[in-house]
C-alpha cells in the first residue's frame, strides 16, 4: 500500500511540475519593443497588465506583388484593448491617407499603439485570417 501511495505522490508531483501554465494565445511583452500577434492572440504588458488582442483583419486591399495597381490599397486590423475591466475596440491601418478616419496608431487606456507591419503581403490569392501576422509596438 505504501508503494502505491508513494507512486501516486511521485506521479502527481511529476505531473504538477510538468504542467504548462503558458497559454500560447497570451504573451507577455515590453514597452517600446515591437512584437507580433496572430488573430485571437493577446499581448499583455508586463509593467501594468494592459492587454491588446488582434481580433481580425477586416480589410486587405493591398496591391498584390507583381501586379500594376493605380492605388496601393490598405490593410485594416481590429483590436480589443483591455485594462482593469475597461475594454475598447480600435482599428489600425497601414495606409491612413486613404481614409482620414483610420490611422496607423491609436492611444488607448494610457498607451500609444503603432502598426509596424502586416504579413503576409498579398500575392493574388486569398489570405486566411489565421495566416495573418501583425507587428505592433506599444509606447
Amino acid at each position: 500500500m505504501k508503494k502505491i501511495i508513494f507512486s501516486a505522490l511521485v506521479l502527481a508531483t511529476f505531473l504538477f511540475a510538468c504542467k504548462k501554465d503558458d497559454n500560447p494565445n497570451i504573451k507577455t511583452v515590453q514597452l517600446n519593443q515591437p512584437f507580433t500577434l496572430v488573430v485571437n492572440q493577446t499581448a499583455v504588458l508586463a509593467a501594468d497588465g494592459w492587454g491588446i488582442t488582434l481580433l481580425e483583419i477586416t480589410e486587405d486591399s493591398r496591391c498584390p506583388t507583381n501586379v500594376q495597381c493605380f492605388w496601393a490599397g490598405r490593410v485594416v486590423a481590429e483590436f480589443r484593448v483591455q485594462k482593469d475591466g475597461e475594454e475598447l475596440i480600435k482599428t489600425l491601418t497601414d495606409n491612413p491617407t486613404s481614409d482620414l478616419s483610420l490611422s496607423s496608431e491609436f492611444f488607448a487606456l494610457g498607451h500609444l499603439v503603432k502598426l509596424v507591419e502586416v504579413a503576409p503581403y498579398p500575392d493574388g490569392g486569398p489570405i486566411a485570417q489565421e495566416d495573418y501576422v501583425v507587428k505592433i509596438e506599444i509606447e
